[in-house]
């Protein structure tokens, strides 16, 4: 593929939405759990998130009345429009592409909970989540569900676009806020855990549910030197697999799959790969799978240092791929590779592996980024630093 310039970033989480304060809050986290603030869900077996701050909603002036998800997409899209300096006159067409899982069931939840009088959204429901408005786009725009790898395969399909002179810009993410919905459906499936989440450790028990998102501003690396913006990464490639074997249990070729699409779409060997943001969500099954899934698309080549964000910020679903992706980015920045949080021991299940509870230097090289979501969809990325693409260029 051709590599694609990412000029502008956003981030909105529980860590808040400063690039520097993101990034402080992986490399030296803190236990951020809590009963969801919205509602009291103590029924449940598992009721503890990783909220977003009330007041970092707060922070969203002017937009009363809306749904959460919609409040967030509309902050992302325009904090990253405004990083990558586009004033929108004159500078070609412009899309959007934003990832989601429960866009439409928060607005079914509220359209419940309306009959207690609780219901303080104030719109014509609608499965779009891309802002509109006074931003009217002049290239594609388009919403996409396919559960927690949403928000990395928009950025991915959105490249691909770029790449291929449908449009200059595209701003794209991932968005998902909490809703009591989710915190149901992963009490059912028995995967949410009472305790902290431990990616990859010996003692890990599940999932911990979070909210937020990212958003990045796309286009060519040609396009986006001639104009001398701040190319914050590249994207050198993707690989992508839908596997349909089961609505929740990850499959391993089918991860492998795309790992190995994703090598092959960026033109790159295992070797190349200096650290890998995976998709880690904490469970038994999923760690498990994922590093068999990597050692088949890896084969001989020892794989690199691994790391989740979920220990620190949680499974932010339909936003968790873009997270990692704006973790990429700081990492490329900051030279580092956050550890895991909560980590104590490795699963010797999971040997030989390089995870550190430790925040590592990252050595020159590629970053590889996973998510992966229920039924089997699966969205692998690889990006790089600017100065690596160029290199590889003499």
């Amino acid at each position: 593929m051709q590599p694609i310039a990412i000029t502008g970033s956003s981030v909105f989480s529980p860590l808040g939405t400063d690039p520097d304060g993101f990034w402080q809050g992986l490399c030296h986290p803190a236990d951020l759990q809590t009963p969801w603030p919205l509602r009291d869900l103590a029924p449940y077996p598992v009721n503890n998130v990783i909220a977003v701050p009330e007041e970092t909603w707060g922070a969203l002036s002017n937009m009363d009345g809306r749904a959460r998800s919609e409040r967030v997409a509309s902050f992302l899209v325009r904090s990253a429009l405004e990083a990558a300096k586009l004033t929108r006159d004159g500078l070609g067409t412009i899309g959007c592409a934003l990832g989601t899982t429960t866009r439409s069931a928060e607005f079914c939840e509220a359209a419940f909970l309306e009959e207690d009088g609780s219901n303080d959204v104030a719109e014509t429901p609608r499965s779009d989540l891309v802002p509109h408005g006074d931003l009217d786009w002049s290239g594609p725009t388009f919403t996409l569900s396919t559960a927690c790898s949403s928000g990395l395969l928009a950025p991915a399909l959105s490249a691909q676009i770029v790449a291929s002179g449908e449009c200059d810009f595209m701003i794209a993410g991932g968005v998902d806020v909490l809703l009591e919905y989710t915190i149901c459906g992963f009490n059912s499936l028995r995967v949410a855990s009472r305790d902290r989440c431990r990616p990859f450790a010996e003692e890990r028990k599940g999932v911990i549910l979070s909210e937020g998102g990212a958003c990045f501003c796309l286009e060519t690396v040609d396009r986006a030197e001639a104009r001398k913006a701040d190319i914050q990464a590249v994207i050198l490639g993707y690989g992508t697999s839908c596997d349909g074997g089961s609505p929740t249990a990850p499959d391993v070729e089918g991860i492998a799959r795309a790992i190995k699409a994703a090598l092959g779409s960026a033109n790159l060997q295992p070797d190349d790969i200096a650290a890998i943001i995976a998709h880690g969500t904490g469970t038994p099954t999923n760690d498990k799978v994922e590093v068999e899934a990597l050692r088949r698309a890896f084969a001989t080549t020892e794989l690199p240092p691994i790391t989740s964000v979920k220990g620190a910020i949680g499974h932010a679903q339909g936003g968790a791929g873009a997270l990692a992706l704006f973790t990429a980015l700081s990492s490329l920045k900051h030279g580092k590779l956050p550890g895991v949080a909560n980590l104590e021991t490795v699963d010797p299940a999971l040997a030989p592996i390089t995870v550190s509870r430790e925040t590592l230097d990252l050595s020159s090289g590629c970053l590889m980024v996973n998510a992966f979501g229920f039924g089997g969809n699966n969205c692998v990325m690889i990006v790089a630093s600017h100065d690596y693409l160029k290199r590889r260029r003499q």
